[in-house]
């Protein structure tokens, strides 16, 4: 039996999306007022020209909450209301100290509570952040393939586009390894695409990354030719980033930039809003894109 996929049409340009830091947690307050507020998302819609944003949530601060999902409620009602869509990055086990089989409840609550507190505006899920890392908690493509197959299904039932973790650069061997587990699976779980997060790649050599990813997974049984979602990329030099963007948009439905801002522990190397240039580059590039839908 073959997964289960979605493809973009071969003209379509990319939903332009920017990552943003994850809901809740210890730090929220600060990271509310700095990156979840009306004013941000209007930024991020209106002058980027995203369709959507990236955000992740921190199942060990569920604790922190005197109201459980307090503060991811409103993470997700500011993002929601603002016109912008969410791809949701799925917690990895080592984020959540009670284990996995608690994050796997977990992650079935936080989809059943959003997608009809905010219906239809999760969009993506992205099971897991670079799992070809040993650093983000798996140790081997088949821990992290039984993971996926245990979030995926009730993540998919609630119409939502299931995305395999975005591989650190070209990781053939890793996504290649996952797709032929997930495909020979019984029963094999929904896949609506593979995640690529290219760097190291040059831009103009993006468009022919994606498709060398595509020809290695090679066609499901059924003959449909793998999607391949590019949830993360990001570039220090503006005419790069241009450049990533636009020869990107026509051969995968989505370019994630990362990141809107750094936050105050981490280099702002990637910053669109600590990198006047970057930012610029991502507004021209982001109105190409919805000039040429």
């Amino acid at each position: 039996m073959g997964i289960s996929q979605t493809s973009p049409s071969a003209t379509a340009n990319a939903q332009l999306g920017i990552a943003l830091p994850a809901v809740g947690g210890i730090h929220w307050p600060a990271i509310r007022r700095r990156f979840f507020t009306p004013a941000v998302m209007r930024d991020i819609h209106d002058n980027l020209h995203a369709s959507f944003v990236r955000v992740g949530w921190r199942p060990d601060g569920l604790q922190l909450d005197q109201v459980r999902w307090h503060r991811e409620d409103q993470g997700l009602d500011t993002i929601c209301s603002s016109g912008l869509q969410a791809m949701i990055l799925v917690p990895n086990p080592n984020d959540d100290h009670m284990g996995e089989q608690h994050l796997i409840d977990t992650v079935g609550e936080f989809f059943a509570r959003y997608t009809r507190r905010e219906f239809g505006c999760l969009r993506y899920a992205e099971i897991a952040n670079e799992a070809d890392l040993g650093s983000n908690g798996f140790t081997s493509v088949s821990d992290y393939a039984s993971y996926y197959k245990q979030v995926a299904p009730a993540i998919a039932a609630f119409g939502i586009q299931v995305i395999t973790s975005g591989t650190s650069g070209r990781d053939l061997p890793w996504t290649v390894a996952l797709a032929s587990i997930l495909r020979n699976a019984n029963p094999s779980p929904p896949v609506s695409g593979y995640g690529f997060h290219p760097y190291g790649v040059p831009p103009n050599q993006m468009a022919a990354a994606v498709e060398q990813l595509r020809d290695a997974i090679g066609n499901a049984p059924d003959g449909v030719a793998p999607t391949i979602y590019v949830t993360e990329i990001g570039k220090s030099n503006a005419a790069d980033l241009y450049q990533t963007i636009v020869r990107l948009a026509p051969v995968t439905p989505t370019v994630t930039i990362y990141e809107y801002m750094a936050q105050p522990n981490e280099d702002p190397e990637y910053g669109l809003r600590d990198n006047p240039a970057l930012y610029d580059a991502v507004r021209r590039a982001g109105a190409a894109i919805a000039a040429g839908r």
